[in-house]
């Protein structure tokens, strides 16, 4: 797999011209698109990105259904990246692309740390509204002028601190997101819906199941990323994805305690565990009581 540790190296897998900065760069995507690749084998990028997409046509998956969108979408990827494609899908708007070195002296190193929308995946993209589309391409255009008035020479606070606001505006509008996928009454909630995965995995206690699910495999399930999945249980209902994997186990434990008897380390093993003192503490946790305990309390 092909590494990319600089601007100049992967401009030019890309059939660019040479970055505007050695740091940094910004395209037109559709003044760059037509000069990639038809397709791409695995590549890794280890850069920031920051792309601003419009003018998709056709249906765009989301999640688990599919949306129809005249308007703009935002996507950030983080050093590390890894990407491939077969056919490309032509877009208009910017992408700016820069090194971590680029920031690493900058307030703003530290704020992108927090944004977790940095590790989203591409079916957790942001979509925009027409006002939050025409904000956004502002601030594209100005970082991008910027560099190609000035190439080396540009001024690295001003485009730095035009970076901060489009992340900030990206913060905000990813919470009325959050909200709108959050009150969509014509689905069920998304912890609904984890509840849902989990009943499924212990449909029956009486059979071992092999492992105990995990965010990421619930998050596969739902077409969505980890951290954009736990967001979104946060903002319904204030706990992590990994509490209600851990109080749904949880349940079926006190159950299997309750009904059976079966002692603490076969009903570890029924429920997924491979450590039967792991267990033992998580249900703690959850319960206030050991598994001893429960069972002695309530029979």
């Amino acid at each position: 797999m092909k590494v990319f540790e600089n601007l100049s190296a992967y401009n030019k897998y890309l059939n660019l011209s040479e970055p505007f900065h050695p740091l940094m760069d910004s395209r037109v995507c559709k003044q760059a698109i037509p000069n990639f690749p038809q397709s791409s084998k695995e590549i890794q990028v280890n850069m920031f990105k920051v792309s601003l997409k419009k003018n998709f046509s056709g249906d765009i998956k989301y999640g688990a259904n599919k949306y129809k969108t005249d308007n703009g979408l935002l996507l950030f990827s983080s050093p590390g990246q890894v990407v491939s494609w077969e056919s490309l899908t032509f877009w208009d708007g910017y992408a700016f692309v820069f090194h971590p070195d680029l920031i690493k002296k900058h307030p703003i190193a530290q704020k992108i740390s927090q944004y977790k929308y940095f590790s989203y995946e591409i079916s957790d993209a942001l979509f925009m509204t027409p006002e939050e589309e025409e904000t956004i391409t502002w601030l594209f255009t100005k970082i991008h002028l910027e560099l190609l008035n000035n190439a080396n020479n540009a001024n690295e606070d001003v485009i730095l601190s035009l970076l901060h606001v489009i992340l900030t505006y990206a913060e905000l509008y990813y919470e009325r997101q959050f909200k709108e996928n959050g009150s969509n009454t014509a689905s069920a909630s998304v912890s609904s819906k984890v509840k849902t995965l989990l009943q499924q995995h212990y449909n029956d206690l009486s059979v071992p199941v092999k492992s105990v699910p995990t965010v990421a495999s619930i998050a596969d399930e739902l077409n969505l990323s980890p951290n954009y999945l736990t967001d979104l249980i946060r903002l319904e209902t204030g706990k992590t994805t990994i509490n209600l994997i851990h109080e749904y186990v949880t349940e079926q434990a006190e159950i299997l305690l309750l009904q059976t008897d079966m002692n603490v380390s076969d009903i570890a093993y029924q429920l997924g565990f491979e450590n039967a003192s792991y267990f033992s503490r998580l249900f703690k946790k959850n319960k206030t009581y050991t598994p001893g305990e429960i069972r002695e309390k309530y029979r």
